[in-house]
């Protein structure tokens, strides 16, 4: 091999590892606190992430300072508190988050959709299964 051929990549590694590095990363998680429509205590932490299979996007919800005994249906929705939209995902898919003795309750799922790098998102937190009334809600914002 003659020594020009031999060289060639190892100039070539670093003009590769300086456009590696000056592409931007993919954002890592939404996140976002549902805060009580009332006025009360009550909050929910959500963090939405992409799932662990390829095309899938996990979320979280964690309420506290909730209702012991309440049970409450949540979403993400596109949009903001203020001007809400679809839901992202399938409605039926979220799981009911049943609130413990200590005020506390989670709720996760795995959606069958890729992560969204871009857009307005919300969690809404209705009063229970039956009462669709809003109790709980908070924009999502993109961390990186």
């Amino acid at each position: 091999m003659s020594r020009s051929l031999a060289f060639r990549p190892l100039l070539l590694t670093p003009l590769w590892a300086l456009l590696a590095a000056a592409r931007p990363l993919p954002h890592e998680v939404w996140a976002g606190t549902a805060m009580a429509t009332d006025g009360s205590a009550m909050r929910g932490d959500l963090e939405m992430f992409a799932g662990k299979a390829p095309g899938t996007t996990f979320v979280e919800l964690a309420q506290r300072n909730d209702t012991p005994g309440a049970r409450r249906t949540w979403r993400v929705r596109h949009g903001t508190c203020a001007k809400p939209g679809m839901v992202f995902g399938d409605s039926a898919a979220y799981p009911v988050i049943r609130i413990g003795t200590d005020g506390k309750g989670i709720g996760a799922v795995t959606l069958r959709l890729a992560m969204p790098d871009t857009g307005d998102f919300h969690v809404a937190v209705a009063a229970s299964p039956r009462d669709a009334r809003r109790v709980a809600c908070g924009d999502l914002v993109l961390e990186d």
